[in-house]
């Protein structure tokens, strides 16, 4: 496995984590509470924070595969 490809990896599960504690704080201070069980956002929600994530995981890995060549 390629230097980059572990940045990317290691880069979205950081990222992923971060994302959804984002969320689990955003949800606990909206005035509008939900009746929803469980830590995880909804399965459209975590799609989309997956896909957001991801995309910067490999523009990140990128970035840093340049700088590396520098």
């Amino acid at each position: 496995m390629k230097l980059r490809d572990k940045i990317v990896i290691t880069t979205f599960g950081l990222f992923m984590i971060e994302a959804i504690m984002h969320y689990n704080q955003g949800r606990d201070d909206c005035v509008k509470k939900e009746d929803k069980k469980g830590w995880m956002p909804p399965t459209r929600s975590l799609i989309r924070l997956g896909i957001i994530v991801g995309a910067f995981s490999i523009i990140n890995g990128v970035a840093i595969q340049a700088v590396e060549k520098s």
